[in-house]
């Protein structure tokens, strides 16, 4: 039972992955007036959230690269895995929402943890299930320990939002654990969350990967054939 449960998970986290950044953004562009009332100033919460969104279909580029003759190469990003989306005693629920929809929007399946902010955390949760987003993909782990849910198996990357110290702790802990290395994607900057307005911010919750195709097998031998039968 257990084994199906994680094979079922698995299945619907791909499935967010594969789904496209811009067809991600439609489901998190639904939540944005809900999730902006969160922060405590929702023009400037929108402002951020619409920000990071509008760049969702450079995210969905190909790009073709020069490869040997016989071969198609295509660049593109996609989602690095399981994400932890991580607000600090310091952290303000602006900044905490920003990373949350960056890690969303980007394909990650996403862990919030901001026992500091239960409530908020909570109905964040539910607005962006509401809009379709599946509990597979975004779950809360408010009632956690951090220390613990850093040593969790597979951790692609955390999110965290608070001062340096606090992330500094974080990334020191996270030096600690076995398996592969966990990304920190760090946002200290409470007030004009300077961070998140970076050209490569974005690029921090993904990885880079090329899509090879032979071309020889069915166009040059088809090629061939032709050729043949005049």
């Amino acid at each position: 039972m257990a084994t199906e449960f994680k094979k079922n998970h698995a299945q619907v986290c791909e499935s967010w992955r594969l789904l496209g950044a811009v067809n991600r953004a439609t489901y998190l562009q639904a939540a944005v007036p809900k999730l902006a009332l969160l922060t405590g100033d929702a023009n400037k919460a929108k402002r951020l959230f619409n920000h990071l969104l509008s760049a969702a279909p450079s995210l969905d580029e190909m790009h073709r690269m020069t490869g040997a003759t016989g071969e198609s190469n295509d660049l593109y990003v996609t989602g690095r895995g399981k994400t932890m989306v991580i607000g600090s005693e310091t952290a303000r629920a602006m900044a905490v929402l920003g990373q949350l929809i960056a890690a969303l929007l980007t394909g990650n399946e996403v862990i919030l943890h901001c026992p500091s902010q239960d409530e908020m955390c909570n109905e964040a949760a539910k607005i962006l299930h509401d809009t379709g987003i599946s509990e597979d993909v975004l779950s809360v782990a408010n009632d956690s320990q951090t220390v613990t849910l850093l040593y969790i198996d597979r951790l692609a990357q955390v999110a965290v939002s608070g001062s340096r110290s606090e992330v500094q702790a974080i990334s020191q802990e996270l030096a600690n654990t076995d398996g592969i290395l966990t990304q920190v994607i760090s946002v200290t900057d409470m007030e004009g969350l300077s961070e998140m307005l970076t050209p490569d911010y974005l690029h921090r919750f993904v990885t880079e990967r090329v899509k090879t195709i032979n071309t020889t097998a069915i166009g040059g031998n088809a090629s061939l054939l032709e050729l043949g039968t005049e």
